[in-house]
């Protein structure tokens, strides 16, 4: 599961640590736990990854993300406007860089799986209410 954040047209992209030299672009998110609704998983992620919060989580994707023939999960997007960006904070260090506010069209190389997935749907934020829902199997 993960999050579109938007705050003044832009999207929160955080940088994923591959390896000691190098990163991938990536959307809050992470694991839903048992007994957790995928919307409250991904309010959750986020607090966890950035100290943010978000306004009203509307869904508007899904991606099956194949990393290997035996290593297979399901990603769900939901979008949401911030609702506290001054709060941003690096809350776990060792799996993130650093967080940026971006441009959807800044972060086109260097995407985590489910990312570029997404993208390839044709996906973008700021679509509004009378959105479509995206899918990539």
């Amino acid at each position: 599961m993960a999050l579109v954040l938007t705050h003044q047209h832009r999207v929160l992209f955080g940088k994923r640590i591959v390896n000691s030299t190098s990163y991938e672009w990536q959307l809050p998110g992470g694991w839903i736990g048992a007994g957790e609704t995928p919307r409250a998983a991904a309010l959750r992620e986020l607090r966890e990854e950035t100290g943010l919060g978000a306004g009203e989580l509307q869904f508007v994707g899904l991606t099956s993300n194949r990393f290997a023939p035996d290593r297979h999960s399901i990603s769900l997007y939901f979008e949401a406007e911030c609702a506290d960006a001054e709060r941003l904070q690096l809350a776990e260090p060792g799996n993130c860089l650093a967080w940026e506010w971006l441009a959807w069209d800044e972060v086109g190389e260097n995407l985590f799986l489910p990312l570029r997935l997404l993208k390839k749907t044709g996906y973008r934020p700021f679509f509004g209410p009378a959105h479509r829902t995206y899918v990539s199997i």
